[in-house]
C-alpha cells in the first residue's frame, strides 16, 4: 500500500470515529510523532506485541472493553 492511499484510509477511518474517541487517537498519533524510529520499529517487529495489538483491536471492535469508570471509581 502506498503513502497516498495509507493516508487516505487514514482520514476516512478518522472522519468515521466517535467525537468521544478523537481525543485517544489524537494521543496515540502524538505520541508516535514523538517516538523514536527505531522505537517504533523495535515494537512493530516485536510479533509478542503485534498479537497483542491485534488482539486488543479485536476486542474493541467487539465491545470487550471496561469503561475507564469501571476502573476508577474516584474519576
Amino acid at each position: 500500500m502506498g503513502t497516498v492511499e495509507t493516508r487516505n484510509r487514514i482520514h476516512n477511518a478518522i472522519n468515521k470515529i466517535s467525537p468521544e474517541k478523537l481525543d485517544a487517537v489524537l494521543s496515540f498519533l502524538e505520541d508516535l510523532q514523538r517516538s523514536s524510529e527505531e522505537e517504533t520499529s523495535m515494537l512493530m517487529s516485536d510479533s509478542d506485541f503485534m498479537k497483542d495489538y491485534q488482539k486488543a483491536k479485536e476486542d474493541i471492535l467487539n465491545g470487550k472493553t471496561v469503561g475507564l469508570n469501571t476502573i476508577r471509581r474516584d474519576v
